[in-house]
């Protein structure tokens, strides 16, 4: 099937005094999108991206809209929801991209043609610092718990604080490197002491597997992210 995206980046200058090259400037280096049946009397589109902050100051997306259009350019479907992992992309850091949407009372897949992604950027405030914990992934088909392919994180904690609220994704690429999918999680209230490790588990949808091998593709690398924002001015 034809799939082509259009991104349009804005920069958004926090002062006037902020020269133009001082904005981030996040912009799309691969991308990927499953379309599978939803409970909406639909399709559900799946769209996951890596996203590269190409400027020279830390930044975070400002605003976003995100169109599903038919051959005739028409947008079916739009949104603005998102999610950026991680949220705050230092200059030259790459992050990933997850956007989920469903296109209503139909049931051809073929009037999904292309997309259209408008969105702007802002520079992080000073007083929010993304604190990073390490991480290592791994892909498990089939895994032993209740026969998911899944993916695994083990998060560390090497500093000498107490980590709360932390949040971590993987996403899974093909033998070329092709982004298969992302999958993103938070920790809420469990935390990590220092010095401490904890086990996550993502299960991959079966009807977005079965998409990866329909078209012949396979997961073999997996890479994951591990992070806490904290707001520095408490």
């Amino acid at each position: 099937m034809k799939r082509t995206i259009a991104l349009i980046i804005a920069l958004v200058l926090c002062c006037a005094a902020v020269p133009a090259l001082a904005a981030g400037n996040i912009q799309l280096t691969d991308d990927t999108a499953h379309y599978v049946l939803s409970h909406s009397d639909g399709y559900r589109v799946y769209y996951y991206a890596t996203v590269t902050n190409n400027g020279d100051t830390r930044a975070r997306v400002n605003d976003l809209l995100f169109e599903i259009r038919d051959k005739e350019d028409v947008a079916v479907e739009s949104t603005s929801k998102y999610a950026l992992y991680p949220e705050i992309l230092d200059p030259g850091q790459s992050g990933w991209l997850v956007i989920t949407r469903d296109v209503k009372d139909t049931d051809d897949k073929g009037i999904i043609d292309h997309f259209a992604l408008t969105v702007t950027t802002k520079a992080a405030d000073d007083d929010e610092e993304l604190r990073p914990l390490t991480a290592s992934a791994e892909y498990v088909a089939k895994d032993e718990d209740d026969n998911e392919d899944v993916l695994r994180a083990t998060v560390t904690n090497d500093g000498e604080e107490r980590a709360f609220k932390a949040t971590v994704a993987m996403a899974a690429r093909d033998g070329d490197g092709k982004l298969l999918c992302v999958v993103g999680n938070g920790t809420g209230d469990i935390g990590l002491a220092p010095g401490g490790a904890l086990l996550m588990r993502s299960a991959i949808r079966s009807d977005i597997m079965d998409e990866i091998e329909d078209a012949g593709a396979a997961v073999a690398s997996v890479e994951a992210v591990a992070y806490r924002v904290v707001d520095t001015d408490d």
